[in-house]
């Protein structure tokens, strides 16, 4: 399900005109709208969009998981921040694609099953985690010094 959702949304980012006025929002807002995007509904559009995956996502995490719970999740917001970052996306705004973060999104989760099957403790592998993202930005802000991109 979610592969298919990302894949759709890869496709409507590449495709079509909304997900290029999406990219041109977040590369540079003020031109966007200088360039007669209008960002407010548009920025209105993508929450919409996202309030309703994360929605969507916490309807199937309940039926995978079989209870319900109020802190399913926790901590997976560490988690998708570093694989969005080894995919590609700067922290500091910019250019970032789909399919780079779910390349990212698969690095982090083979590091997790790996670290689980070898069976580190779950307030280590939060530490892991960390780490593997100040290394990545790390490496992204050295990456862009060189090559002058902002």
């Amino acid at each position: 399900m979610h592969r298919l959702a990302s894949f759709v949304l890869g496709l409507l980012c590449i495709a079509h005109a909304h997900g290029a006025d999406a990219i041109a929002t977040g590369g540079n807002p003020d031109a966007a709208e200088l360039s007669g995007i209008n960002t407010r509904l548009l920025t209105v559009k993508i929450f919409a969009i996202m309030g309703f995956l994360c929605g969507l996502s916490a309807v199937v995490a309940s039926a995978r998981l079989s209870f319900h719970s109020n802190d399913i999740g926790t901590l997976d917001e560490l988690r998708v921040i570093a694989a969005a970052v080894i995919g590609g996306t700067a922290l500091s705004g910019g250019v970032g694609t789909i399919y780079g973060a779910i390349l990212g999104a698969l690095i982090m989760q083979s590091l997790q099953s790996g670290m689980a099957m070898v069976g580190v403790d779950a307030p280590f592998q939060n530490i892991v985690v960390g780490a593997v993202l100040v290394v990545a930005v790390f490496i992204d802000i050295l990456y862009r010094k060189r090559t002058g991109v902002k």
